[in-house]
Parts: C-alpha cells; sequence; structure tokens
C-alpha cells in the first residue's frame, strides 16, 4: 500500500466514511465528528502513521485531505504512486 492509500485509509477509518468518499470531500466542514478531540487523535495517528512532526501552525491549517496531503510532502511524505 502506498501513503497516498494509506492516508486514504486512515482517514476513512479514522471517521468511519464510505471507502469510495471523494477525496475532495473528506473536509472538517462536511465530517460532523471532526471536532477539536477527534483532531487530536488524528494529528497523533498521522504523526504516528507517517513518522513526521506537525508545529501549532500547521496544525491549524489541517482542515481537509488536501491539506493535510500537502502537508505530509512538506514533511518528506511521498503520496504519489511509489
Amino acid at each position: 500500500m502506498n501513503n497516498s492509500d494509506q492516508l486514504h485509509e486512515l482517514l476513512v477509518d479514522f471517521f468511519d466514511l464510505p471507502a469510495d468518499i471523494p477525496l475532495e470531500q473528506i473536509t472538517q466542514e462536511a465530517i460532523g465528528s471532526w471536532d477539536s478531540l477527534a483532531m487530536v487523535q488524528l494529528i497523533a495517528d498521522l504523526q504516528g502513521t507517517f513518522r513526521v512532526e506537525f508545529d501549532l501552525d500547521e496544525i491549524e491549517r489541517l482542515r481537509s485531505y488536501d491539506e493535510i496531503s500537502h502537508a505530509l510532502s512538506r514533511k518528506g511524505v511521498s503520496l504519489k504512486g511509489q
């Protein structure tokens, strides 16, 4: 499984989403259970899974699949086909 698939699976499992959800629909606004407590747990899962650390400024911007994938890419995590 590549990192892109792993990120998609992590978010789908974490928020109990349908597996075929379009990536652009994975946003904090669209997912009612994406509250502050879920955010703390999600950050811990992301950091553990991808072995990265996010600072507070980065965490404040992680509100969608796109923003998370860009942040991971900036940390050196390749989300392209492997």
